[in-house]
């Protein structure tokens, strides 16, 4: 291990980077998992939501007829500027109760509890006074609701913004002063193992039979502010075997090489040993404490510092989803994992390595002749004598050790996934935002109203409407059919084509069309959520859009099939902001606070793609290097011909360190596609956890930039490497002869 250092230090890292990851992430997705569910059951998360225009009569029989908890609360949006929303809520005792993760609870009327992430975008702290719904508060505590975990202001959002929107809650009392506070009621069903929806759609039918009308229906299953921590913890799960199982294989295939080689420029020593009475046992003890001793050193690094790192992870992900953290729990049952993993893997590979070169006889050892190079069908294909010398004895070098070669070709193609991944992360959430507030949507503010409204827009707005839907045994798949106006300026949408698609028939977007698995000319039933009835739509055209997952179709239609006021709608358009009564109002919608979101969320992306950017860098770094010293090993005898016939230095390094460059490229090239293809499979997968589709955007720019950093990175190993090269002596090959 001298003779080598950095060549035996880049498969540590290799190792150490491949624990890490799985007992970093793993150990993140189980406290993540334990903290929303103990928080979630705990505190009584609701299975459904509604707003009413009427208290209900008699809830406690309701409750005992529908086998529910029922809990009624109060909800008011306090503008505190022109661009930031405090939402006030009434305390709760039964449903969704509050739990104080810093200061104190409610003890009077004038008090609040603030969400901490809004309470620190904004410079809140325990003490302070915030003026809201003209009524002076005292912020007595900072505060975790489970139905607020990721505190999303409108439930068909998808980015947070503490810096324009928080919650707060108050004493059900201050609201009494609150003219226009909306009515809200909670449910829990009692029985846990029937379907959501069939027991949502009993018990909309028990409400209209009360006389009672609700509006924004949201059930937890398409609930944002509950389901993407969720995506969050199946993301992380997901991720935690892949990726590092591929630097475990990796490592296995570098240190058997190594192990291989090792063996055969030995074999002489270890025929004359096995002459001398050293049993094969001894000899693989002694071959195999090389690759166990870096499996458990790497293990154990990865897993310690990893098990350092889940704490501060942990909190910096409850920025984002707010849970209370009573404790973070280190799991020793991930670390073993973590050591044990490489153990296996590494000393698995190696022990059959050595095996296969130690069944040879002493005296076939000792001859040392299985140790001249044959050429293999590889090359034989290739026929290099068409090539000159310089091409040919780079490919040479390269197909005459296809375990080698393998293994820097995965390596490369690993890195180039990981460095990729960042970028392709981004740029397909900057499209789909793009393609929501530049492309298909024209307007500026949505506004949509709790109960139906009759009659013309006000000028410079359209009317729309909307009705949920999902498809026939498919509950967990929620979408709109939105009704717009036939002639509608304000949204626009295209096919593959690029060519515009009317608004007087039936479109559907692309998300959606995947998803149900639909095309032009298609008649889909779909269920809706409103009264559980089927109904039929012949879907005309398919939209090349990724802003949401619709069916528009003109909106006197819509009302007609589903027997609705010709001349009603719930929501309007605008771009200019529109005098509304927020009595009247279900929510608001911004795309300008949209893209505020975005752009709030591009510096720790930012960072992640840096992150994420390095490692790929450090692990191209490794491999390029163990690889091309191995080469130089290899050619000590050819690279003191060369220097005997007089190459010159700059010729030496062309023929030995740019042998790879062809690999190289080869790797990047077909890791674009292989990453391609793994952002589909974890966009689908984590998508089906919220309900959300993104495509998979891939930005020439980017991959230009990650070809560049893959290059300067064999570059640098290059240089690393010059120095072994300078360093063979002419006598090397002498020595060779005389031996």
């Amino acid at each position: 291990m001298k003779e080598n250092p950095l060549r035996y230090l880049g498969v540590l890292m290799l190792i150490v980077l491949g624990s890490y990851t799985f007992v970093v992430a793993a150990g993140i997705a189980q406290n993540l998992d334990t903290l929303i569910t103990t928080f979630t059951e705990g505190h009584q998360q609701e299975d459904l939501s509604f707003a009413t225009d009427k208290a209900i009569p008699d809830s406690g029989e309701l409750e005992r007829a529908v086998h529910a908890v029922i809990e009624e609360y109060r909800s008011f949006d306090a503008a505190l500027s022109d661009s930031l929303t405090l939402r006030l809520l009434s305390k709760t005792k039964k449903l969704n109760i509050p739990a104080v993760i810093e200061g104190r609870g409610l003890a009077g009327p004038g008090e609040i509890l603030l969400d901490p992430a809004f309470a620190k975008a904004n410079g809140y702290s325990l003490g302070n006074s915030i003026k809201a719904a003209g009524k002076n508060f005292t912020v007595v505590g900072y505060v975790s609701l489970p139905h607020y975990i990721y505190p999303l202001k409108n439930v068909y959002d998808i980015m947070v913004s503490p810096s324009n929107f928080g919650v707060g809650v108050i004493d059900p009392a201050e609201f009494a002063d609150i003219g226009n506070g909306s009515l809200f009621y909670s449910v829990r069903f009692q029985d846990r193992t029937q379907s959501l929806n069939q027991q949502a759609v009993q018990f909309r039918e028990r409400l209209h039979a009360e006389g009672v009308t609700e509006s924004e229906w949201v059930d937890i299953m398409n609930n944002k502010r509950a389901r993407m921590a969720w995506a969050s913890i199946t993301g992380l799960k997901t991720m935690s075997i892949p990726v590092p199982a591929a630097m475990f294989l990796l490592c296995c295939l570098i240190i058997g090489i190594m192990i291989w080689r090792m063996i055969r420029r030995e074999g002489v020593i270890i025929g004359t040993l096995y002459a001398q009475g050293y049993r094969r046992r001894e000899l693989m003890g002694h071959y195999m404490t090389i690759p166990l001793l870096l499996a458990v050193a790497g293990g154990a690094a990865g897993s310690l510092l990893a098990l350092l790192s889940v704490a501060p992870a942990i909190t910096g992900m409850v920025s984002y989803y707010n849970v209370p953290v009573a404790g973070v729990e280190l799991n020793l049952w991930h670390a073993l994992i973590g050591v044990l993993t490489p153990v296996l893997f590494l000393g698995l590979s190696s022990y059959l390595v050595i095996r296969l070169e130690l069944r040879r006889s002493p005296a076939e050892l000792m001859k040392g002749s299985e140790q001249k190079t044959k050429v293999n069908a590889l090359e034989r294909a290739f026929k290099l004598e068409r090539f000159t010398f310089g091409t040919k004895f780079k490919l040479r070098e390269q197909l005459r050790s296809i375990s080698r070669l393998l293994f820097l070709f995965l390596g490369v193609i690993s890195a180039s996934v990981l460095m990729l991944l960042g970028f392709t992360i981004m740029n397909s959430m900057g499209y789909v935002f793009k393609s929501s507030t530049e492309g298909t949507y024209r307007f500026e503010y949505e506004y949509a109203f709790k109960d139906l409204h009759y009659g013309q827009a006000p000028a410079g707005a359209e009317v729309f409407n909307a009705g949920r839907f999902y498809p026939e045994d498919e509950e967990e798949i929620e979408f709109y059919v939105t009704g717009v106006e036939p002639d509608s300026a304000f949204l626009t949408l295209t096919d593959s084509k690029g060519q515009p698609l009317p608004n007087d028939q039936i479109n559907v977007t692309k998300p959606l069309a995947e998803k149900l698995g639909i095309k032009a000319g298609d008649r889909v039933s779909l269920i809706s959520k409103q009264d559980g009835q089927p109904y039929v739509f012949s879907i005309d055209a398919v939209a090349d859009s990724y802003a949401g997952q619709f069916i528009f179709m003109p909106v006197e239609a819509l009302n007609r099939q589903l027997g609705l006021p010709a001349n009603s709608y719930t929501g309007l358009w605008s771009t200019e902001k529109l005098a509304v009564p927020d009595e009247q109002l279900a929510g608001t919608k911004s795309l300008s606070e949209t893209a505020a979101a975005m752009d709030e969320l591009l510096g720790p992306m930012l960072s992640m793609v840096g992150m994420m950017t390095l490692i790929a860098c450090m692990v191209s770094l490794i491999i390029i290097y163990l690889v091309t010293s191995l080469m130089i090993e290899e050619n000590k005898n050819t690279i003191s011909l060369f220097k005997i016939f007089g190459y010159r230095r700059r010729e030496i390094n062309a023929l030995i360190l740019n042998s790879s460059t062809l690999v190289i490229v080869a790797g990047f090239l077909i890791g674009i596609p292989v990453m391609a293809a793994s952002m589909g499979a974890i966009y689908g997968y984590v998508g089906g956890m919220i309900n959300l589709v993104l495509p998979t955007v891939i930005n020439p720019l980017y991959v230009v930039v990650c070809f560049g950093a893959i290059m300067l990175t064999y570059q640098l190993s290059k240089l690393l490497c010059a120095r072994k090269v300078h360093a063979v002596s002419m006598s090397e090959a002498l020595k060779a002869g005389t031996e």
